[in-house]
C-alpha cells in the first residue's frame, strides 16, 4: 500500500469513528429521538468514511471513488457547521461553552476530509490516465 493510500485509509477510519463518537458524546444517545436528522448525517459520514478505509485496505476497485464520495460528503457536511460557528463567534454569539475549542475541532473535521478529497481526485486522475493507483 502506498503512503497516500495508507494515510487516506488510516485518516478515513479515524475520522469516521470520530464523527460517530463525537456527535454521540455531544448530543447524547437521546438525540435520536429529538434531532435524528442532525445526528444521522454524522453517522452516515462516519459509516461512509470507515467503509472507504476498508475498501482501500482491501485494494478494492471502488476504493478511490468511494473515498472521494465519503470525503466530499464529510467536507460538505462540515462546511456549513464550521462557517456557521465561525460567523456566530464573529457576531459575539455563544453557541458552546468552549466555542474556540469547538471551532478548532470543527476546522480539523472540515480540513481532513477536504485533504482526503484532493488525494482521491489525484488517484482517480492517475487511473484515468493509465497510471497505476497508489495502493493497487
Amino acid at each position: 500500500m502506498s503512503p497516500i493510500a495508507r494515510f487516506s485509509a488510516t485518516s478515513s477510519a479515524i475520522l469516521g469513528l470520530l464523527f460517530i463518537i463525537l456527535e454521540t458524546a455531544r448530543r447524547g444517545i437521546d438525540a435520536w429521538g429529538t434531532t435524528s436528522v442532525t445526528i444521522l448525517e454524522d453517522y452516515i459520514a462516519g459509516i461512509l468514511l470507515v467503509t472507504a478505509a476498508v475498501a482501500l485496505i482491501r485494494s478494492a476497485r471502488i476504493s478511490w471513488p468511494l473515498m472521494l464520495a465519503a470525503s466530499a460528503y464529510a467536507t460538505g457536511m462540515m462546511t456549513s457547521s464550521l462557517w456557521g460557528q465561525v460567523e456566530a463567534q464573529l457576531r459575539g454569539e455563544t453557541w458552546e461553552t468552549q466555542q474556540s475549542i469547538v471551532i478548532a475541532v470543527k476546522a480539523f473535521l472540515w480540513l481532513l476530509p477536504l485533504i482526503l478529497s484532493v488525494f482521491s481526485l489525484r488517484e482517480l486522475r492517475r487511473g484515468f490516465h493509465g497510471e497505476p493507483h497508489s495502493g493497487s
